[in-house]
């Protein structure tokens, strides 16, 4: 059977008590009041999570050989950019020895991350159109490419629903969407003709995160366990418990209803 993915609920708002009722005599003192209880200490004060363990000599290089070789084998990057890859790595928050610790634990995350913020990029909940545009056409330019939008118009503020007419060389499109995965979904498909796609990266987070990729290879990238990719052809791992639509191993919400999985 496939695996079901359900929603995270948000708390319901409770209803208020109902008032107790009063006692029918009023006692003769007041009850003694209840000591206070001892208050919880906050997250700031709780001790910090114990740094990562130092890698074992050569355990960098093992990995970053590891992971750089499964990025070229999905045609997300090629052979003579493992230096600059190494690079990332040392960049990473924590350092190498968190890395290591990620990439020990969560492969798939350790290297989903790197790359979105090395050849991707990220686009917060809330955006602008032309800020977007900033990541995309320097991207298309490598292919000579440039998109250009035009007429963006609000349809309904409340939903963040817009609408814009996009224009690359002779083809036009009218692309409504409401965040950063509808406007790159139509983005996506004025490119089909020429093979390219603006792929989505997971970041388990509210952002969005893309990365162009020239005739992506379907088959070797619906394999979620080096890098998490959110399309309907890597969309393999289960369905979603809410709308029954098929979804990813390791998603963290479903592409059809937005339902964010607990």
């Amino acid at each position: 059977m496939p695996l079901r993915f359900w929603k995270k609920d948000k708390p319901e708002k409770g209803k208020p008590e109902k008032e107790a009722e009063e006692p029918k005599e009023k006692p003769k003192a007041p009850p003694a009041a209840k000591p206070a209880p001892a208050e919880k200490p906050s997250k700031a004060e709780e001790k910090p999570a114990p740094p990562a363990a130092p890698p074992k000599p050569g355990e960098v290089d093992v990995f970053v050989t590891e992971a750089h070789a499964g990025l070229v084998d999905l045609g997300l990057t090629v052979a003579p950019t493992k230096a600059v890859f190494a690079k990332r790595v040392a960049a990473y928050p924590g350092g190498d020895a968190a890395f290591v610790a990620d990439y020990r634990s969560a492969p798939y995350k350790a290297v989903t991350r790197i790359l979105a913020d090395w050849l991707g990029f990220r686009v917060p909940e809330t955006f602008e159109l032309d800020a977007v545009l900033k990541e995309v056409n320097p991207r298309l330019s490598s292919f000579k490419l440039a998109l250009a939008a035009k007429d963006l118009t609000w349809l309904d503020q409340e939903l963040n629903l817009r609408k814009v007419r996009l224009i690359l060389g002779d083809q036009e499109k009218v692309v409504r969407f409401k965040d950063a995965r509808d406007f790159l979904k139509g983005v996506n498909e004025i490119l089909a003709s020429r093979k390219l796609a603006f792929v989505e990266l997971e970041t388990w987070a509210d952002d969005f995160a893309f990365l162009l990729v020239r005739d992506p290879r379907w088959d070797k990238l619906k394999n979620p366990e080096l890098v998490v990719i959110k399309a309907d052809q890597t969309a393999t791992g289960g369905e979603c418990g809410e709308c029954g639509a098929p979804v990813g191993k390791y998603w963290s919400d479903c592409l059809k209803c937005g339902a964010v999985f607990g």
